[in-house]
């Protein structure tokens, strides 16, 4: 693993536990949390980022009653690009509850240190937004929620990049929970995918993606397993095709 990836996230930890004993309405101890991950793969939309092999991932968080939320990720990958396989993400947004529905808006930043090129910007900025519904009186209390990102300029100076995804996470028995989701990813093209360089030979690249994962806490650790896909697996070299991913967490 990156050691600048474990020391980031052992900052922020420190950070974290320092910060927590400020007692006043917005800044006290129950306003922030952190998660450490430890994954097989970084999937994201279907794709791996970290070349099918481990990341270490982790975030930092804040939250209040106002619906307020920040927070800080940082993952390790592998671009096969000149980096260091660093990914940072830094997110500020507002989330709410009306009964059972629930919604939030959020604007997130993506920085790849030292990923730049004398050609194009690696970093980038997304816009999402989540609604979400629970059937909480109903046998296994089904949670059906949708979401859009856009991103005016995606990585890589890649044009506009409109994502949209759909989930079903249901509440079974023996502490067990199942989540499905599928995804319609449409980004433009630009710098790197623009000029019959994307998929099919045209510009940009438009695929569809699906995850079905089962889900426990076990003393304290999170535990995950999840199989993903997409329908372009040759487009990305195999990094699009179907895998199993274990992911075990903790929350502090």
């Amino acid at each position: 693993m990156k050691k600048s990836v474990i020391g980031i996230l052992l900052i922020a930890l420190l950070a974290f536990s320092g910060t927590a004993y400020a007692q006043n309405t917005y800044f006290g101890k129950d306003n922030f949390g952190a998660t450490i991950y430890l994954t097989t793969d970084y999937v994201s939309r279907g794709v791996s980022f970290s070349d099918k092999m481990p990341a270490i991932q982790g975030t930092v968080d804040y939250f209040n009653d106002l619906g307020i939320f920040a927070g800080i990720w940082a993952s390790s990958w592998h671009s096969g690009e000149p980096s260091n396989d660093l990914e940072l993400g830094y997110y500020l947004g507002y989330g709410d509850n009306i009964g059972n529905l629930a919604f939030s808006v959020s604007a997130n930043y993506y920085d790849y240190p030292g990923a730049d090129d004398d050609e194009a910007e690696w970093n980038y900025w997304e816009f999402v937004g989540t609604l979400s519904y629970t059937f909480a009186d109903m046998f296994l209390s089904p949670t059906l929620g949708v979401g859009y990102t856009y991103s005016p300029e995606f990585s890589g100076d890649d044009g506009v990049l409109n994502y949209y995804n759909a989930s079903l996470d249901l509440v079974l028995p023996w502490n067990l929970g199942l989540g499905l989701e599928g995804g319609y990813y449409d980004r433009e093209g630009g710098f790197y995918t623009g000029g019959g360089r994307g998929l099919g030979g045209k510009s940009g690249v438009t695929y569809y993606h699906w995850r079905a994962g089962l889900s426990t806490t076990l003393v304290g650790f999170g535990l995950d397993l999840s199989y993903h896909n997409t329908n372009e697996r040759e487009y990305f070299d195999g990094m699009g095709g179907d895998k199993y991913v274990f992911t075990l967490s903790r929350s502090f």
